[in-house]
């Protein structure tokens, strides 16, 4: 390293350092500097079901066509840097409807928890102050809602279906809201999710590629996939899916407009976690936990505005209710963003949100012995990604050969496996034998040449991770170059894991205060019956 590029980087570890300050004092119980004084809006939620930031027409991807989401960026505003609380559903969605981090809800924070009647959402609060709610297609979940799912504060819309593709949702989404805005007296505002599986697996297989409309040589692979017929045609099928959804928000926004109720509503779009692919949703990687968000509300906001302010769905719900003139709960551990939304320049709008924070627990119950998750948490800047793994000696993806916490069943997994198995067949007759892969923990250092093995991929995916990671993201998008223990970034990465403890602290992570191993012990209702039926929440299509 040159001795210009060392002092630069003692001074971004210096402002990192001042930025753990700047971050207390943002962080503390929401002083709401905009207060929003027009007639209180409705509010539509948009919420995909396993999408990467990247995968929009919107955002550049070459592959793909969403005008419906563009039309809402483009008439609107666009949120570059937007961040799940978590890269798994129910820990996600819990987080929106709450505006807390999922580490603050305890069994509501995992895949297939329960959802208690302590636990007070937004849509809750809205309906309390005369706003009808409901929502269609899964809302909240998979889990336990003993009071009904609470996207939709125990209404759901789900009546009306239609014929359709298996691995499509049969849910008329567009029929549903015209029953809900028709149950809905003139005056009164609303709030209703719209909440599509797609494109959460499984696909039809082949569909992408047999519809015409995914051009497979302009597809981009993510740079941490090996690039092949077999994964592109696996991503292909995803993006079909995304593509038919955008048909189906085309048809919302339409009768929204025929029912004059289009410009009054606060349209947003965006989904719970990344792409369903190794590496992606179930990870702390950009893949997992960046999503794509618009915003679109008539002229009450300034059109094709792209903001690069660091968001996090966390920041839904304070955000909603400061637009409906409504108190914020003082526990809500998200900022609202009504300040980005009003702006009338783009880029940067607030220095001060420079961060946000992830985590993950537990996906699949299965994964791992005695139904262990993987605890890690996560900060997120402009510039760096730092993880902090607390248990490294686990399996991230799950115990081999199965890995089941990451996209079980799919082609991409299926491949990796059998090009895994098939060259330790050659080379470790002995791990064979034992039924088990010889995955190890992850070499440190570069790994794109690991990548571009396809019996070395899995590597990447799947081996033991060290306790702490580091990625400059800028310079390594796909997040391929940890350099935690390179000493050029030692105070940067002691910085990072300063100002992520302190949010943690903040917040009462049990990882904070001890008692991190609880999240082991909450039960995983999808094999835990529950005495009360389980709330209609589907994983599947």
């Amino acid at each position: 390293m040159t001795k210009t590029r060392g002092i630069l980087l003692t001074l971004l570890a210096v402002a990192l350092t001042a930025g753990v300050v700047a971050w207390e004092l943002y962080s503390k119980p929401l002083q709401q500097e905009i207060h929003y004084n027009g007639p209180r809006p409705n509010f539509l939620f948009v919420v995909t079901d396993d999408q990467s930031w990247i995968h929009t027409s919107y955002a550049g991807y070459p592959a793909v066509q969403t005008p419906s989401f563009d039309r809402i960026a483009r008439e609107g505003v666009y949120f570059e840097n937007a961040f799940a609380s978590a890269p798994s559903c129910t820990a996600s969605r819990s987080a929106i409807l709450t505006g807390r981090h999922f580490w603050e809800l305890g069994s509501a924070g995992q895949l297939w928890g329960e959802f208690p009647d302590t636990l007070r959402t937004y849509q809750q609060i809205l309906q309390a102050y005369g706003y009808k709610v409901g929502y269609s297609g899964k809302g909240w979940g998979p889990g336990y809602a003993p009071q009904g799912n609470p996207a939709g504060a125990g209404h759901v819309y789900n009546i009306e279906k239609r014929t359709v593709d298996t691995t499509l949702t049969t849910i008329d989404q567009v029929e549903n809201l015209r029953v809900f805005l028709s149950e809905k007296p003139a005056d009164q505002p609303f709030s209703y999710w719209v909440s599509p599986t797609e494109p959460h697996r499984p696909f039809k297989p082949g569909i992408g590629k047999e519809s015409g409309t995914i051009p497979l040589d302009r597809l981009e692979v993510p740079l941490f996939l090996p690039d092949n017929e077999i994964i592109r045609e696996d991503i292909a099928d995803y993006l079909f899916e995304i593509q038919w959804f955008d048909e189906e928000l085309g048809r919302i926004l339409a009768l929204l407009e025929q029912e004059g109720q289009l410009d009054n509503t606060v349209i947003v779009y965006t989904s719970d976690n990344g792409m369903p692919f190794p590496r992606a949703k179930s990870n702390n990687y950009d893949y997992g936990i960046r999503v794509p968000l618009a915003i679109r509300w008539g002229d009450q906001v300034k059109s094709h505005l792209d903001v690069t302010d660091l968001v996090s769905l966390v920041d839904i719900a304070p955000t909603f209710l400061e637009l409906a003139q409504v108190p914020v709960p003082e526990n809500m551990s998200g900022k609202s963003f009504v300040r980005q939304l009003l702006s009338k320049s783009p880029g940067r709008i607030d220095p001060q949100r420079n961060a946000v924070f992830s985590g993950f627990e537990r996906h699949i119950g299965t994964a791992r012995q005695g139904r262990r998750g993987y605890p890690s948490r996560a900060i997120r800047t402009d510039d760096y990604l730092y993880i902090r793994n607390f248990a490294p000696d686990r399996w991230p993806a799950g115990r081999p050969p199965t890995l089941d916490d990451i996209d079980s069943g799919s082609p991409t997994k299926t491949y990796l496996i059998a090009q895994r198995q098939e060259y330790e067949k050659h080379t470790l007759p002995d791990v064979k034998k034992e039924g088990d892969m010889s995955l190890g923990f992850l070499p440190q250092g570069n790994l794109s040449a690991v990548v571009n093995d396809p019996a070395q991929a899995l590597t990447l995916m799947a081996s033991k991770r060290p306790a702490e990671e580091l990625y400059e993201v800028t310079r390594d998008p796909g997040q391929l170059n940890n350099v935690a223990d390179n000493p050029d970034y030692a105070q940067i990465k002691e910085a990072l894991a300063e100002q992520l403890a302190a949010e943690m602290e903040r917040t009462g992570d049990p990882w904070s205060t001890g008692d991190g191993s609880i999240f082991d012990t909450y039960k995983y209702y999808a094999i835990d019956k529950p005495d009360k039926p389980v709330a209609t929440i589907a994983t599947e299509k």
